[in-house]
């Protein structure tokens, strides 16, 4: 059959990359990536979940970590009243297919047993968090959850019986059957991976498992008020030692100081250069699990004004103005941070580094 040129679709061109894409290729969809996880990768992400997003509810997180963990892979304590600890289980399921009922028979084995034989309290939620979701016939057993107990107890001897320990067989004795029987399969449940993925993305350690950088907006940093902190004194103590070397003359307190506008209109900006800084701390701490990267970019800013710290000066308060002006003129360029710095973070953190002595504008 002929093709004619009214049933041919143009060429179009793909959509341009940005420099990004050129760098790594295209992003990859959070759904695909956490698919590529190991299952260890996979443990730590729910931990990282739970501990992170759902720390509001329990009082401490757990990790088993070892084949031995007889069906608890993390152990979320609601509270603290040992022994009748109020707990929830999460059982990770990193397969490369949603679960069927085939998968978790083994895992609903466990659970019965060892709380059967008092090794556990039964928790009060037990969650099936598999990265591929649930498939249609296990949904529908979670659904009407009385089915699970029939099917447990017919998977018993095939799935069960000689797997749930390493030591010897778990025979279905008629008392374990009868609680089999009773048990309250309602308390399982389970996190789709989309909504998984939602809820991680507000803990800080999302970015090291999906990437795509910070892109929260800043929040701005609190204004300075008229006293003091006990936080700023000793940033504060070496300002009025420098002021105090520049006039010949001892500086004791603000009052003094604003005796003599240009020093006090200066003491003020840099009280806000200080406190701006700290909020760039506050919103690192809280994007990102560590404190790693602030504290290299002190470090970096530390290595760049130290020699000019150290150099001659008239004075003091000249030693101040030198080593901001370097640190405000410092290339920056490999911090997770750099988007969000500006030339009063670089000032503050100054302001830090003289807070902790590590920087000193007057020579004793």
């Amino acid at each position: 059959m002929e093709t004619t040129l009214s049933e041919l679709k143009p060429f179009k061109l793909p959509q341009k990359p940005d420099n990004y894409d050129i760098l790594f290729g295209l992003p990859i969809p959070p759904i695909d990536r956490l698919r590529t996880f190991s299952a260890d990768q996979f443990e730590d992400m729910i931990c990282e979940w739970v501990d992170g997003y759902l720390k509001k509810e329990y009082t401490s997180v757990y990790r088993s970590g070892s084949a031995g963990d007889k069906g608890r892979d993390i152990v979320a304590f609601v509270n603290n009243d040992s022994p009748n600890h109020v707990w929830d289980n999460y059982q990770c399921k990193h397969y490369d297919h949603p679960l069927y009922p085939s998968d978790v028979w083994l895992e609903l084995g466990k659970l019965c047993y060892y709380t059967f034989i008092k090794e556990y309290t039964i928790p009060r939620k037990y969650y099936l968090i598999s990265s591929c979701g649930l498939g249609t016939s296990l949904s529908e057993l979670i659904e009407y959850p009385t089915r699970l107990n029939a099917g447990l107890i017919s998977a018993w001897e095939d799935k069960c019986k000689r797997k749930i320990t390493n030591v010897s067989e778990v025979s279905l004795t008629n008392e374990l059957l009868e609680y089999i029987q009773k048990f309250d399969f309602s308390i399982i449940n389970h996190c789709p991976p989309q909504k998984l993925i939602e809820q991680y993305s507000s803990t800080p350690f999302y970015k090291y498992r999906f990437g795509g950088g910070l892109n929260k907006p800043r929040p701005q940093s609190e204004a300075p008020g008229p006293s003091i902190k006990p936080e700023e004194v000793r940033y504060v103590s070496q300002l009025f030692e420098a002021y105090s070397d520049h006039l010949g003359k001892k500086i004791a307190g603000v009052e003094e100081l604003k005796s003599y506008s240009s020093l006090h209109r200066h003491f003020n900006r840099q009280r806000e250069d200080y406190y701006k800084a700290e909020s760039l701390r506050r919103f690192a701490r809280d994007e990102l699990p560590y404190d790693e990267p602030f504290e290299k970019l002190q470090d970096e800013i530390y290595r760049g004004v130290i020699d000019t710290a150290e150099d001659t000066h008239a004075d003091g308060f000249v030693c101040v103005k030198e080593t901001i002006k370097e640190a405000r003129k410092l290339e920056i360029t490999s911090n997770v941070l750099i988007s969000y710095i500006d030339g009063s973070d670089r000032s503050g953190i100054c302001h830090q580094l003289a807070n902790n002595d590590i920087l000193n504008w007057v020579r004793k």
